[in-house]
């Protein structure tokens, strides 16, 4: 994320910026090392597993889609693969509850946003990149369409994300998060919603794995990790609100980044500049600010708010008619607060990087990216 300066001497916002300066090519000769290098890699990548991977992900989630709906038709497997389309843990009073079958959704929806996020990409944001944008370079292509499909799922899962909030009791009442828990009574959407999101940042983690190698794959990796551990444990223990809330102050921040470089890859260098200014401007409120209050929030209010006395918890083997719920201790408050807290370490290093590349544009003293490859390499 942030500015590049390619070994020409050629300083321009690759990812998160527009702004772009020309220098003499006094330094082409560095150029031949770094993109012999490129495209030996390049070459091996294309010969490896992951690569295979990559090419046939439609072909192989479909596939296991098919599989799905042909099992389902067969009576034997039904009662089975039907945990995969529908959620588990329906209380008579028509909320959820959750628990350990609830992973077969999770996968379902894997297999989903793999296919979606295929056909988006090779059979919608490709053909206008090529035809209507009229971008040749293959890495710039690839950004594209990344960036496209960015921008599909954050707007759509922070639109369905705020509205759930809205609609909350903890709209922007920080004691609300923590009072009442555990939180085991959630409706339809509710629950749809964040298994989808967890469903969606474990299939990044694939995706990852399987695409080429950058330059920020350890700090991509690493953040994919702890939120993935953020979300399954949140969920596990009833902390879905905190979990909610944090999902929500992420994905708006990162429609705002995936929309200016869209608008930079179409061509719109003014707009690009002015949604650069915005991002940047979200990421400072949100991600640190707001996140920074929330995080504080948990670190200090959130026991005595959920005051939780697992004796009066049914354990598994008590009465059959009452739901087993898991209670949290000292040391899973502590776990939790551990990864936020890492969180916002990886969110501070990249923080520290947008703010040295934004003040080496806007000064003419030159920048070095990062984050991403550089994409003039074709």
């Amino acid at each position: 994320m942030g500015v590049e300066t390619s070994s020409s001497g050629t300083q321009h916002f690759s990812d998160d910026g527009c702004v772009s300066s020309r220098k003499p090519n006094a330094t082409v000769s560095f150029e031949k090392p770094e993109r012999a290098n490129e495209l030996k890699n390049h070459k091996i990548y294309k010969k490896s597993k992951a690569s295979w991977l990559q090419r046939n992900q439609i072909l192989l989630a479909s596939s296991l889609l098919n599989a799905l709906f042909i099992l389902k038709q067969i009576p034997s497997f039904q009662s089975l693969v039907n945990k995969f389309f529908h959620l588990q843990y329906k209380n008579l009073d028509g909320t959820y509850d959750i628990g350990k079958d609830d992973y077969f959704f999770v996968i379902y929806w894997i297999i989903n946003l793999t296919i979606i996020r295929s056909v988006l990409m090779d059979w919608v944001l490709e053909p206008l990149a090529i035809k209507i944008v009229g971008i040749n370079n293959r890495k710039a292509l690839t950004r594209f369409k990344e960036q496209g499909w960015s921008l599909f799922y954050y707007t759509t899962s922070w639109t369905v994300g705020f509205y759930l909030y809205y609609k909350s009791d903890y709209f922007f009442n920080c004691d609300h998060i923590f009072i009442g828990w555990p939180n085991n009574k959630l409706d339809f959407y509710f629950k749809s919603y964040y298994l989808i999101q967890m469903s969606c940042w474990l299939q990044q983690i694939v995706v990852l794995n399987i695409e080429e190698r950058r330059k920020d794959y350890v700090q991509m990796f690493s953040h994919h990790i702890i939120t993935c551990l953020l979300i399954i444990g949140s969920y596990y223990y009833y902390f879905l609100q905190i979990g909610h809330v944090i999902l929500v102050m992420m994905d708006i921040v990162d429609v705002f980044l995936s929309l200016a470089k869209m608008l930079k890859y179409c061509g719109y260098s003014t707009l690009c500049d002015v949604m650069f200014f915005i991002f940047l401007v979200s990421w400072i409120a949100i991600r640190h600010v707001c996140y920074n209050y929330v995080f504080w929030h948990t670190c200090t209010k959130s026991r005595d708010l959920m005051n939780a006395d697992c004796s009066r918890y049914a354990i598994y083997g008590g009465p059959l008619d009452v739901t087993p719920v898991r209670c949290y201790t000292d040391s899973t408050i502590r776990y939790f607060i551990f990864l936020l807290g890492g969180l916002q370490i990886i969110t501070l290093i990249w923080m520290y990087l947008i703010l040295k590349v934004f003040i080496g544009v806007i000064t003419g003293k030159g920048a070095e990216d990062v984050r991403s490859d550089d994409e003039e390499s074709s």
